[in-house]
């Protein structure tokens, strides 16, 4: 798919709205066990169909979840790589809580997700008036960790050994963002 409306725009990608034919690539993504581990959601089965209706009752009723959930594409052709949201969203506080998967492991450790993730919460801090952000991580996720910390998302606790993936417990790891902090991947520059 192509020329659909860009939210944001980096170098390397871009967010656009989400779309309801992405709907099995979105259920490829989070049934990979490569990518899965990392999820909330780890070990449940998901159907086409149960994917379709938490698309039309969540993603495609966002605004009434309090939430904005945008596509990441390449910039150039808008192949669809991942997926990104600001859930969560508290209007009167100025809060949200970030979630991101780069579905298509080609685009993994190349950049594609800090830039992702930094045009998200700049669209939160710009549009949406947010002052902080916050992100939750299992302490195995190496790679996300990285991505955060480069945009500027800062550890301030965790939640020891709460959470199980194939009876070995891990932390989940408790981070924030305030605009401030918010650090641009490509030129490091807020």
């Amino acid at each position: 798919m192509e020329n659909l409306p860009v939210i944001m725009s980096g170098t390397k990608v871009v967010l656009t709205p989400a779309c309801r034919e992405d709907v099995p690539a979105y259920l490829r993504w989070i049934t990979d066990p490569e990518l899965n581990v990392f999820l909330l959601d780890y070990g449940r089965v998901f159907t086409l169909e149960q994917e379709y209706a938490w698309y039309d009752d969540v993603v495609a009723k966002a605004g009434s979840h309090h939430m904005v959930h945008l596509d990441i594409r390449l910039t150039g052709d808008q192949k669809l790589i991942g997926d990104c949201s600001l859930f969560d969203i508290n209007y009167r506080e100025g809060t949200a809580e970030v979630g991101i998967l780069v579905g298509d492991k080609e685009y993994h450790s190349k950049g594609y997700g800090s830039e992702a993730l930094y045009l998200l919460c700049r669209y939160g801090f710009d549009k949406l008036n947010l002052h902080s952000i916050l992100l939750r991580h299992l302490s195995i996720n190496a790679r996300g960790d990285k991505a955060y910390r480069k945009i500027g998302f800062r550890e301030f606790g965790c939640f020891r050994e709460s959470i199980v993936r194939d009876g070995t417990r891990y932390d989940m790891v408790y981070m924030d963002l305030l605009e401030s902090e918010l650090r641009n991947p490509t030129t490091g520059a807020g």
